[in-house]
């Protein structure tokens, strides 16, 4: 496998991928299937951004969804999720572009380092063709990418779909760490779960973490247990699928970690120095991406196996990828 077919067979399944999740949430496309998961809304909207700069109509379709839906998404966690300078730059970007269309503060860029003094590039990684009316919020984060209007296609996710439990949850408690802690609480299979746990699901401080559940606790939404010197934490699940009215509480993917990992390996693919480099150098430098990414895939239950030295790793690593990861 080379590694212009590989990028190819990983933006199609991500690009596949996010089509069957907004088509659910919302997005005028169709779904093709109906998930038990719950889906994390910033963690998607990341992956999506990245996605996006190969496949313009899902990008321009989910910067539609942002518009009709601005309301329901969380711009600290989505700053929260940030690994590095490209994700800082398709956020604020994004951000930027929301804030022309919605004019509220908290939709306002922060603007590039100071220092940084690289030029801008296409925001399209696939287009040839000369961007002319050029965006300013995406200019300002170093992207040529022309002006868009939203199309109006968009819905409001239907809240009784189990991939849309985080909104059902934010309407009810407000978009913060109160409703991710209990969306995580609710879902994750597992009988008591520790604030490090959670904060590392859930994109926020131990702080926000501890403050959320203390509330949370206090409200009797949820209980906490000490082992030894550490809090644990539990919700009543079947008191909450009560009142809620559902017969089965959707299921956990730890979508944060796992979007992170997958960002990470579609740049790397992406970059056009690798597709020099000899059989021996690949495979040397797929190792050094796979120990990279491994501990965001560990975290996210996918484990690859050891690979033999004298086999080709990058098509070795990406078909493990395929066939363990929920995508």
């Amino acid at each position: 496998m080379s590694i212009s077919e590989a990028r190819q067979d990983l933006q199609s399944r991500l690009a596949s991928f996010l089509w069957s999740q907004w088509g659910q949430m919302g997005v005028l496309a169709t779904a093709g299937r109906s998930d038990r998961w719950a889906a994390d809304p910033e963690a998607l909207l990341l992956l999506s951004f990245e996605v996006g700069r190969e496949e313009p109509r899902l990008f321009d379709e989910v910067l539609d969804w942002m518009v009709r839906n601005e309301r329901l998404i969380s711009i600290q966690r989505l700053r929260n999720l940030i690994r590095d300078e490209r994700d800082r730059a398709l956020v604020e970007a994004v951000v930027g572009w929301l804030g022309q269309q919605r004019r509220r503060a908290r939709l306002e860029a922060r603007a590039r380092p100071s220092g940084e003094t690289t030029q801008p590039q296409p925001f399209f990684r696939n287009s040839r063709l000369p961007v002319e009316d050029l965006d300013p919020a995406f200019l300002s984060q170093g992207f040529l990418k022309p002006k868009s209007n939203p199309s109006g296609k968009s819905q409001a996710p239907n809240v009784q779909l189990p991939i849309n439990f985080a909104f059902r949850l934010r309407l009810l408690l407000g978009i913060g760490a109160r409703a991710e802690a209990i969306r995580i609480l609710l879902t994750i299979d597992a009988p008591r779960v520790n604030s490090q746990v959670i904060a590392g699901s859930i994109a926020y401080t131990k702080r926000n973490v501890q403050e959320a559940t203390a509330s949370l606790s206090a409200a009797g939404a949820l209980q906490a247990f000490k082992v030894g010197n550490e809090q644990r934490f539990t919700a009543p699940r079947e008191r909450w699928a009560q009142f809620l009215e559902l017969g089965h509480l959707p299921l956990h993917e730890d979508w944060p970690q796992l979007f992170a990992a997958y960002r990470k390996i579609l740049r790397w693919l992406a970059d056009p120095a690798h597709e020099e480099l000899s059989d021996y150098m690949l495979s040397s430098e797929a190792r050094t991406l796979a120990e990279e990414v491994r501990p965001d895939l560990h975290f996210a239950g996918i484990a690859i196996d050891g690979i033999p030295e004298d086999s080709p790793y990058l098509e070795s690593f990406v078909r493990q990828l395929n066939e363990r990861g929920p995508i």
